[in-house]
């Protein structure tokens, strides 16, 4: 399948060198506001010289969007009513409404609209989501996690934290892959609480720490923490806590711990994997060696989702973009006004 990507940033970088090591995708060209920059990334693939080329290309099946969460909806919606399908980078974009607009767009036109939520293709993520639903840490009674960076010194652009851009801080920067995998492991949500605060880079409508609390249909509760004032440096982890175990994903390193016992408060077994050969892999390549290798099952997945071939993988499709953006402006919702929100009052 042949997939043209839109923008030319540090990410569309990524997405690039997934396409060039994928055995059922390739790289048809690229479109970017910056020419010279397009052109190093695209090599000998085509340097379209305008969005409405690229879309209007006759050879292209799919687009990949790279570019700031304000243009996502725009070009998205412009790229399926011609034909192609999308898939589109986290944030699926900066409001709900834009959200729903993909989605509806989506339905009417039949393709494939996919967000870029490659932390669900971490090996540690993955060995988590398998003993949750192999019932191996028994009934799932609670999920919590954390992601965390160093905030404001991480950016290389100011929109990338600029709420009109992004629609919030940490949430829709970092959080939002956090909000994606714990109501993944968890399922339908009812209401969320939470609280965030902007004191430590002082911006205005930007949040650096966000907190929120999800309860499950089923009960199950949710915890999470992003933040841009961990001062270690980048730190991610998700855990999920039965009534025979837990099971943890984190990173970075890569490393994942199951922990079993045969009944509540049981001699506990565990088991614990560190991925060795891929966290050498990052020390010789950096951490963009393990990003490519997501990039690279998740190209795979979407190439059966557009060949209407069933799928096994954990990709995301457009209604999980949605309900990551729904669960966002609900931590909003609710630090604002101090009381829980149901999940039926975000649209």
């Amino acid at each position: 399948m042949k997939f043209s990507i839109v923008g030319a940033g540090a990410m569309a970088g990524l997405r690039k060198s997934a396409l060039d090591a994928s055995k059922v995708a390739s790289c048809a060209g690229v479109f970017d506001i910056d020419p010279a920059r397009a052109a190093r990334l695209a090599g000998d693939g085509v340097l379209y010289s305008s969005l409405d080329a690229l879309i209007a290309a006759p050879d292209v099946d799919a687009v990949i969007i790279c570019t700031p969460p304000d243009t996502h909806a725009s070009i998205a919606i412009s790229a399926m009513r011609a034909g192609k399908h999308v898939l589109v980078e986290k944030p699926m974009a900066n409001s709900l409404a834009a959200c729903q607009e993909m989605l509806d767009v989506a339905s009417q036109t039949g393709r494939v609209l996919t967000v870029g939520f490659n932390h669900r293709y971490f090996p540690a993520v993955a060995d988590v989501c398998r003993a949750v639903r192999d019932g191996e840490i028994g009934d799932l009674r609670y999920v919590r996690g954390f992601t965390g960076h160093t905030g404001l010194s991480e950016f290389k652009s100011d929109w990338m934290y600029a709420k009109d851009i992004m629609g919030g801080g940490t949430l829709m920067d970092n959080g939002i892959h956090l909000i994606d995998l714990v109501s993944h492991i968890m399922g339908p949500i009812c209401d969320v609480q939470g609280r965030v605060q902007n004191r430590i880079w002082n911006l205005d409508e930007s949040e650096d720490n966000a907190f929120g609390i999800l309860t499950g249909v089923d009960g199950v509760i949710g915890t999470l923490n992003a933040s841009w004032s961990e001062w270690k440096g980048y730190h991610f982890f998700i855990e999920a806590y039965g009534t025979r175990g837990m099971a943890r994903a984190y990173y970075a390193p890569m490393q994942s711990m199951i922990i079993t016992m045969s009944e509540p408060g049981g001699r506990p077994k565990k088991r614990v994997n560190r991925y060795l050969p891929l966290i050498i892999r990052e020390k010789l390549q950096g951490w963009q060696y393990s990003a490519v290798k997501t990039l690279v099952l998740e190209l795979a997945d979407f190439v059966d989702l557009a060949n209407g071939q069933p799928i096994d993988g954990p990709i995301a499709r457009a209604e999980d973009g949605l309900r990551a953006i729904e669960i966002a402006n609900l931590v909003y919702a609710s630090s604002a006004s101090g009381a829980a929100v149901k999940l039926s009052e975000a649209r």
